[in-house]
């Protein structure tokens, strides 16, 4: 059965609901965070890292029941996939054997609370870590920090 006529609406497509929907869901996340740590410190900050880690590391033990990346290029190349999935603001700026740094011009959060960002990236640190244990990763320069942009760095342990 159709709408009633004074209901009726024209409908989107799944890619313009994306477009519209997820940038406001990441609005929200950013602002349920930072409430978490205005209200509870470190408390909060606690919270926000053993969320973030346990889906970083459930998203990899995931990924490894079929494949098994390994090395700054494979899990690398992951990587880029995840933030490809949230943004179009990013770029590799560095890449070698040893080492990836993705710049990220536009926080797609928008993070402004630097420790708020740092217990979010718990994720990808655990989802890196997960997939390959001889790989680190950190955030270099962040823009709640005041950088001009983000940098997330993947390179191997021995390397840090």
């Amino acid at each position: 059965m159709g709408l009633p006529k004074e209901l009726e609406f024209e409908r989107l497509t799944s890619e313009e609901k994306y477009h519209r929907a997820v940038p406001g869901y990441m609005k929200r996340l950013c602002s349920v965070y930072e409430a978490m740590y205005e209200r509870f410190g470190d408390g909060g900050l606690d919270l926000i890292r053993e969320v973030s880690r346990d889906f970083g590391c459930s998203i990899g033990m995931n990924v490894r029941k079929t494949r098994d990346l390994k090395g700054v290029a494979q899990v690398g190349k992951y990587l880029l996939r995840v933030f490809d999935m949230v943004s179009d603001d990013w770029s590799v700026s560095e890449f070698s054997e040893n080492r990836l740094v993705i710049s990220v011009s536009r926080c797609p959060y928008p993070f402004s609370v630097d420790k708020v960002c740092e217990a979010h990236t718990c994720m990808e640190k655990a989802l890196v870590e997960t997939l390959d244990e001889d790989l680190d990763y950190r955030i270099g320069r962040s823009i709640p920090k005041g950088d001009p942009c983000c940098e997330h760095i993947l390179c191997l342990k021995k390397d840090t």
